[in-house]
């Protein structure tokens, strides 16, 4: 799971109807690969020592205003990683505050090697993830085939590794960095999302892209598409200190969490504006998490 900021090219790498597209001249059962194999070993693994949990509001776990707060700072104010010269590396810095203005039309792909029912999986878990988007943003999200801006393709590790001429037709101007660092996706990066903003940055995204592996079991594929669709929305960074969420790379939660959909309408706040740096934004966080946290 991962998102970057790229500050020369101001790209963000940080899920009605599919368009099914032929990424592949020869198509591979993803579920029966090497990688496949792993990943749901991986999966069985984390789910026996609970992890991919999938409730959404945790008994027993307790978050205050001024955590709302300070963890909206860690999640929404920060970049995980940084596109520089090309290359990906760890980020971390502090950015400004990145949201979509127009409304979100995903446009879902899937390659060749993912049958049609898994297709029909896929799209219906995507719709109810942009159902839950819209509802706790408040800004629209829905599938469409036209014209989508933000782009939702589901391929194996050997169509991926091909994605660049796709990439470039979908996004024209998506930097050599962004392009790299989903063409050259290790196995434990389960998924990734790019993000470009607008030229100005108080339009908000233009384009955004989210990967996900079509070797993927069901919980770690609805946990891509939960996180990176979200992410995708401007929850751009992840952070060993906030819980509970989806957005910590521990793996706890397959699912986002009440606290994540309350940190996604602070996001989309009227008193909050795309392209805010954080001390604009941090002086405004009080009054607007006790507002969130009072609504529940």
């Amino acid at each position: 799971m991962l998102v970057v900021w790229g500050t020369a090219e101001a790209q963000q790498v940080t899920a009605s109807s599919a368009t099914p597209v032929n990424l592949t001249t020869r198509p591979v059962s993803p579920s029966g690969s090497q990688l496949g194999s792993y990943y749901h070993q991986l999966e069985a693994r984390l789910v026996s020592e609970g992890n991919l949990r999938q409730d959404r509001r945790p008994r027993g776990v307790r978050f205050s205003a001024d955590d709302l707060a300070s963890n909206f700072m860690q999640i929404a104010m920060r970049s995980e990683y940084s596109l520089r010269g090309g290359s990906i590396s760890s980020g971390g810095q502090a950015s400004p505050l990145r949201r979509w203005v127009q409304p979100v039309r995903l446009g879902v792909r899937f390659g060749a090697s993912v049958d049609a029912g898994q297709q029909r999986a896929d799209l219906a878990t995507i719709r109810q993830v942009a159902h839950r988007l819209e509802t706790a943003s408040g800004h629209a999200v829905a599938l469409t085939a036209n014209s989508p801006n933000f782009h939702v393709l589901i391929v194996s590790d050997a169509e991926r590794s091909g994605l660049g001429p796709l990439l470039r037709q979908l996004v024209p101007g998506i930097s050599r960095a962004a392009v790299n660092a989903v063409t050259g996706m290790g196995r434990n990066t389960f998924c990734m999302a790019v993000a470009v903003p607008n030229r100005d940055q108080s339009q908000g995204y233009d384009q955004a892209i989210a990967i996900v592996r079509a070797e993927h079991p069901p919980l770690m594929r609805q946990s891509c598409i939960e996180e990176e669709l979200a992410q995708g929305m401007g929850l751009a960074n992840d952070s060993p200190r906030v819980r509970p969420s989806i957005f910590n790379d521990d793996e706890e939660f397959g699912v986002l969490t009440r606290h994540d959909e309350l940190l996604l309408q602070m996001l989309y706040h009227p008193s909050l504006q795309p392209g805010m740096a954080p001390y604009q934004v941090e002086r405004l966080l009080p009054a607007i998490a006790r507002q969130v946290a009072a609504r529940g």
